[in-house]
């Protein structure tokens, strides 16, 4: 990264360059000649059949497409500069040059995950409306919308893993820029760029204005699945078509193994919650289960997976039920069906912190708490 002036200018380093363009020659190399071998095949082994066309066809395109993307991919970046200033950056790659305003820019997010040669962090601009998701990559970005959208890596002043199957480092950087530098010209200058979660009530809120918990993902629920039918294969397959009595007892165990790893999932990460001022609602798939308040503790514990360091416990009264020093987050691990948990969720997370299980807007959570008459056991006295 070069700077005059007001002005920084980001362009790859000549290692990166020679050896890439030594690769996207290498890549054509093997598409004409692959290509030319299989026409060549085709018009030799005789009459030519329409069948013939469709499957050369159907074998040289998918290949073709695929090495022409990756080819356009590495191109890309070999001969572009970006020059970044006050007012906008201006963009120049082999005959092609154009000024972006920071206005024009739509997304203009820092970022952990981009994809961009295994790089910890990054800037990615662009101009077009589509966001990319935080837990993903913007890999694929480029080839969906090749016009406006550019990747500053942050330097990491160490070899850069180029090729990831064969373990291939280039000591060199690669469209990089000096973070701290550049994000304080940024400051300097004016823009605006994405480094806090803005604030999202909605999500907190369902249609029937209930309070819930943020949304956890397919993923837990997939896996709980997929152990429940583990479990439900241990006992009919041996119990009941097998009917093999050696093979019940080589299962058995198998099914113990897998039960508390099922009841975690359920209990501990596959649920969500929904709030009212009757009750709060834990529900999993299209199952349910409803906690009246008065039958409720709730109780605020430190959590280490809240990214305030602060969740909240719902622990099911009992006789005789009254706080303890062991009633910590924890607590709902070994009583999963007595107590469940939520986390705090504060806005302002920094890029790349993912969201933790079971999050709930803390502001919002603790005002209808006061509004329903929700005692809060933990809460700093007033004065």
């Amino acid at each position: 990264m070069g700077q005059e002036k007001d002005v920084l200018i980001i362009k790859s380093d000549k290692k990166w360059k020679d050896f890439f363009i030594d690769r996207i020659c290498g890549f054509s190399i093997w598409l004409i000649g692959f290509d030319a071998i299989l026409i060549y095949w085709i018009v030799t082994s005789g009459p030519i059949k329409g069948i013939d066309i469709a499957m050369s066809i159907m074998t040289v395109s998918p290949h073709s497409i695929v090495t022409i993307l990756r080819i356009y991919l590495l191109c890309r970046n070999i001969d572009r500069e970006l020059i970044l200033d006050k007012t906008g950056v201006l963009v120049k790659t082999w005959l092609y040059k154009r000024k972006y305003t920071w206005d024009e820019f739509q997304i203009k997010q820092l970022r952990i995950n981009v994809g961009e040669y295994c790089y910890d962090e990054a800037l990615f601009l662009a101009v077009c409306k589509h966001q990319p998701r935080q837990s993903s990559n913007c890999k694929l970005f480029p080839i969906r919308h090749p016009i406006g959208s550019f990747c500053i890596n942050f330097k990491m002043h160490r070899p850069i893993l180029a090729h990831e199957r064969a373990n291939l480092y280039i000591n060199g950087e690669i469209m990089a820029a000096e973070k701290e530098e550049l994000l304080s010209k940024l400051k300097e200058w004016g823009v605006d760029f994405e480094t806090e979660r803005p604030e999202n009530f909605d999500i907190f809120q369902d249609k029937k204005g209930r309070l819930q918990s943020r949304r956890n993902g397919t993923a837990w629920i997939l896996l709980a699945a997929a152990v429940w039918l583990l479990l439900l294969g241990f006992i009919i397959y041996p119990i009941f078509i097998w009917k093999n009595p050696v093979l019940i007892a080589i299962f058995i165990p198998f099914f113990i193994a897998l039960v508390p790893v099922y009841v975690v999932v359920t209990s501990r990460k596959s649920y969500r919650l929904k709030m009212d001022e009757k009750g709060c609602i834990r529900t999993f798939l299209f199952l349910s289960k409803r906690y009246l308040w008065k039958d409720l503790r709730v109780k605020l514990v430190a959590s280490e997976e809240s990214h305030c360091g602060e969740g909240v416990l719902f622990i099911k009264k009992k006789s005789g039920n009254s706080s303890s020093a062991s009633e910590t987050f924890s607590y709902a691990s070994l009583h999963p069906y007595s107590s469940f948990v939520a986390n705090f969720e504060v806005f302002g997370k920094m890029y790349g912190e993912k969201d933790a299980l079971h999050e709930i807007s803390k502001e919002l959570f603790l005002e209808k708490m006061k509004e329903w008459g929700v005692e809060v056991e933990g809460l700093p006295k007033e004065e």
